[in-house]
């Protein structure tokens, strides 16, 4: 990860393992780019709103009737069940609601991999990115070196 946070100039912020995996590294980014303090509950609502709101659009993607997706949704944000098909949606639900992309920097046995997950139902799009890094099934945000206190 070296490699990584050094070209990009950014700190390793690891976060609470608390089965949520993905929503803490996502607020604790959110925070430092928007120099709020949001909690995760924040993002909760707004993919719960999100995945509500254009369901048809994530149904598509599960293979699942809508109602079976806000159960599935459900399950992520409240059981933090993730080993379902509306697991692997929610950073794509999550760069929708925020209307931000979310850049993923995976570890794996040949190198680097980088996922960029583009708000794909544009409303206000903003710019700057959300950073996160996963390794194996936690994720911690990437921090600037500029916002590290």
């Amino acid at each position: 990860m070296d490699d990584v946070t050094e070209s990009l100039n950014v700190t390793l912020a690891h976060t609470l393992v608390d089965r949520h995996r993905f929503l803490p590294a996502v607020a604790l980014q959110l925070n430092e780019t928007l120099n709020t303090m949001q909690d995760y509950e924040f993002l909760m609502k707004a993919i719960e709103t999100e995945s509500r709101t254009n369901k048809s659009h994530y149904t598509s993607f599960i293979d699942e009737d809508s109602g079976r997706l806000d159960l599935l949704v459900h399950k992520y944000l409240h059981n933090k069940i993730f080993d379902h098909a509306a697991g692997d949606l929610i950073p794509q639900i999550t760069s929708n609601a925020l209307q931000k992309p979310i850049h993923i920097y995976s570890e794996r046995d040949d190198g680097i991999r980088k996922t960029i997950v583009q708000p794909k139902i544009p409303r206000n799009i903003d710019k700057s990115l959300l950073l996160v890094h996963l390794n194996d099934y936690h994720y911690s945000a990437l921090i600037k070196e500029k916002s590290i206190h």
